[in-house]
């Protein structure tokens, strides 16, 4: 049972880490996001093994797949409606 709030807790702070790392380069959060835990699995899988960041839990595979499409709703929400009122074809395009 220790092992899953500490698993917890490890994703709890990488999301915060992301959350900061945003604010102070002005991205959007999805980004950041996506780069903190592509880094953290790169960085904790080299140092402690594949297995550390517990992605073959039943819980993370769902809060895997809810924060997929919750990512994908942010990344439409971060539009900025009158650009894409001007640029509608490019965006279209996309």
């Amino acid at each position: 049972m220790t092992e899953i709030w500490a698993l917890a807790a490890l994703w709890l702070a990488l999301a915060l880490l992301a959350a900061l790392l945003s604010i102070w380069l002005k991205v959007a959060n999805a980004l950041s996001e996506i780069a903190v835990g592509t880094v953290a699995q790169l960085v904790l899988g080299a140092a402690f093994g594949v297995a550390f960041l517990g992605a073959d839990h039943a819980w993370i595979k769902f809060l895997a797949g809810a924060g997929a499409i919750v990512l994908t709703f942010l990344a439409g929400a971060e539009l900025d409606p009158d650009v894409f009122r001007r640029k509608w074809k490019e965006a279209s395009a996309v």
